[in-house]
């Protein structure tokens, strides 16, 4: 698994790395998932371009695709999400370059590049920040949802007032409402 690249010397060479990384070995993302079965599947692209000004820019595109699970917000089931990152970035030399020219430049994800770049890590947080916030299945139950509606239609047939011991957080206003109802209008 490759860990580090000369970023650099991939846009002068205008080359292509591809590879996998099993979900397992990456720790911060394996955290999020529902399981660790699967992985990354990667394609990194560099090249150089040479501005008017005569001097050479850097560039490098990903791609990442991968089927990861996670855990349903509803059912808390797993649920298979599709991942799909494609970026590209333009190296510059330093953090300083990347913090200064990253607002500027709208086309390209500024990176501060080196000779020992951390592909994996670049990878992982990319696939990161692409994982849903709140992933869920197109159709699930709400966890005890089953019971809930149980205990809810027994009340509903019975027509009489909560076992003790549970509350009824809407009785108040039923009362209120029933209260209004019962009372007669005034008129000058």
């Amino acid at each position: 698994m490759q860990q580090t690249i000369d970023c650099f010397e991939l846009a002068r060479a205008g080359g292509e790395l591809r590879g996998a990384y099993p979900l397992g070995q990456l720790q911060r993302l394996a955290s999020m998932l529902a399981g660790r079965d699967g992985a990354l599947v990667w394609r990194l692209r560099g090249w150089r371009e040479y501005a008017a000004d005569g001097l050479a820019r850097d560039f490098m595109a990903l791609s990442v695709v991968a089927t990861v699970q996670m855990a349903c917000v509803r059912c808390t089931g797993p649920v298979s999400v599709e991942i799909q990152v494609d970026r590209a970035y333009r190296l510059v030399r330093s953090e300083a370059e990347a913090e200064r020219l990253d607002l500027a430049d709208h086309e390209y994800d500024v990176l501060a590049g080196s000779c020992r770049f951390d592909l994996a890590g670049l990878i992982e947080d990319e696939v990161i920040l692409a994982l849903p916030a709140m992933p869920r299945h197109e159709c699930c139950e709400l966890p005890g949802a089953e019971a809930a509606a149980a205990v809810e239609a027994r009340d509903a047939a019975a027509s009489c007032p909560a076992p003790p011991g549970r509350t009824r957080p809407f009785a108040v206003l039923e009362r209120l409402g029933n209260d209004a109802q019962n009372t007669d209008m005034i008129e000058d």
